[in-house]
C-alpha cells in the first residue's frame, strides 16, 4: 500500500513538473522568431511561409544579430518537437491519477459476503506489503540472549529490557499497533536487533523502532551513529521506514514523546 501510495505521490509531483516546463515552453515559443533553420551549402537560411509559399532567406554571416537567430530558430524547432510529447505524456499522467484504484487485499475481503472473511491474504499482497493482523501472528527470529534482563513489562504483557522501551509497547498496544519485539534485522554482514518493528496500520509497511537510552555516554553514542549509518546505507530513512528515540540521564524519554512519535509515524 505505501509503495501504491508513495508513486502516486511522485506521479502527482511529475505532473508538476511537466505543467511548469510546458507553461515556460509554451511563453517561450511565443517570444521566438517563426519559421525552422535550413543549413545547406556552408549556409543557414530561415525557412519561412510568405503569402502562402515557401521561402528560404539567407542567414548572413556578418549579420550582427545572425547567431542569435540562428539559436531561437534551433529553440523554435526543440520546442515544437516537446510541447505534443510533454503533452501526451501529462494527459496520460493526469488520468493514472484520476483512474488508479489503491490495491488493498484486506478492503476486497470487506467487499464481500460474511463467508468469505478470514482467509489468508498473504498470497494476495504485493510484494513489501503485509497485512498487520496476520503479520503480528507469525513466528520470527528474535533475540533471546541475556533473558534475565527482560525486568520490565507493558500494559499488554510484552517483556522488555528497559522502562522506555516498556512505555514504548504500551503506547503501541493502546494505539492497537501490531509489533514485534527485537526481531532479528540482517544487512549484509551486520546483524541487529531492533528494539521494534511495528506494523503500520494505513501503509501496511514495516517501520522499525529504536530507542537509544544511554545518549550521554560517549561511547555509546559513536556506535549509535555508526548503526544509524549503516541503516541508511541499506535503505532505512529516519522518519520514513525507521523511528528514532533518545535520552540521556538528564532528559529521559516521556510518554508524551512517544504519544507524538506514533501520532506522526505510524498512524
Amino acid at each position: 500500500m505505501y509503495k501504491q501510495k508513495q508513486l502516486l505521490a511522485q506521479i502527482k509531483e511529475e505532473v508538476g513538473r511537466y505543467e511548469a516546463l510546458i507553461h515556460d515552453l509554451e511563453f517561450r515559443k511565443a517570444q521566438l522568431p517563426d519559421g525552422s533553420l535550413i543549413y545547406k551549402r556552408g549556409s543557414y537560411y530561415r525557412a519561412v511561409k510568405f503569402k502562402g509559399k515557401n521561402r528560404q532567406i539567407l542567414i548572413p554571416e556578418n549579420l550582427s544579430e545572425a547567431q542569435r537567430l540562428i539559436d531561437e530558430l534551433k529553440e523554435r524547432r526543440y520546442t515544437k518537437k516537446a510541447l505534443p510529447v510533454l503533452k501526451r505524456n501529462l494527459k496520460l499522467l493526469q488520468q493514472v491519477i484520476e483512474r488508479m484504484e489503491l490495491y488493498d487485499a484486506a478492503k476486497i475481503e470487506d467487499s464481500l459476503p460474511s463467508y468469505y472473511k478470514g482467509l489468508n491474504h498473504t498470497a494476495f499482497l504485493l510484494k513489501g506489503d503485509i497485512y498487520p493482523e496476520q503479520w503480528s501472528s507469525i513466528p520470527y527470529d528474535r533475540n533471546l540472549s541475556h533473558p534475565d534482563d527482560l525486568l520490565y513489562q507493558s500494559e499488554g504483557g510484552q517483556l522488555t529490557r528497559s522502562k522506555a522501551e516498556a512505555e514504548i509497547a504500551t503506547i503501541l498496544e493502546q494505539k492497537g499497533i501490531f509489533f514485534r519485539y527485537e526481531p532479528k534485522l540482517q544487512r549484509g554482514w551486520h546483524c541487529y536487533y531492533p528494539d521494534f518493528c511495528a506494523a503500520h496500520p494505513v501503509h501496511r509497511k514495516q517501520i522499525y523502532w529504536e530507542h537509544f537510552g544511554k545518549m550521554d555516554d560517549p561511547a555509546y553514542a559513536a556506535n549509535t551513529m555508526d548503526k544509524l549509518r549503516v541503516y541508511s546505507e541499506h535503505g532505512y530513512r529516519l522518519g520514513d521506514n525507521l523511528i528514532a528515540t533518545w535520552e540521556t540521564k538528564t532528559a529521559p524519554l516521556t510518554f508524551q514523546h512517544i504519544k507524538e512519535r506514533v501520532d506522526v509515524y505510524l498512524s
